[in-house]
């Protein structure tokens, strides 16, 4: 399980960092603002959300695989609710959500997104008990 982790925790970086920084030089190049603070805020906390959600849908595998799918989309919701705790009071000091404040969090969202989404197909198939036998 440890080993499974870091490298979902290996590839989940290494996407972020190549979307992160096409993000920013879509942002650079049309010379938009940039706040790297707030990029970065965004980036991190779906990162760290990710990888708790991986773990937690790790341990259920191994125990209650037919729940996985629900422990899926209450990580989604537990993503949503982390950006309207933490993120929506930072982006929204000035007192407005542009759109690039909301991309901020939605493009690291959606990469974590997909990566979980693989990652649960993956644990689903590996616990498949007609693919086992």
């Amino acid at each position: 399980m440890i080993r499974k982790s870091f490298t979902f925790l290996a590839q989940l970086v290494i996407i972020l960092v190549f979307v992160g920084l096409l993000h920013y030089a879509v942002l650079y190049a049309r010379e938009w603002a940039i706040v790297l603070p707030d990029m970065g805020l965004a980036y991190l906390l779906n990162l760290l959300l990710a990888v708790g959600i991986y773990i937690a849908m790790l341990q259920f595998a191994a125990q209650q695989s037919s729940y996985l799918g629900f422990l899926f989309l209450f990580g989604s919701v537990l993503k949503f609710a982390a950006y309207f705790v933490i993120l929506d009071p930072v982006f929204k000091r000035d007192g407005s959500l542009s759109k690039i404040e909301f991309f901020y969090f939605f493009i690291p969202y959606l990469s974590c997104l997909i990566a979980e989404t693989f990652a649960l197909v993956k644990l689903l198939r590996d616990n498949d008990p007609s693919r086992n036998s």
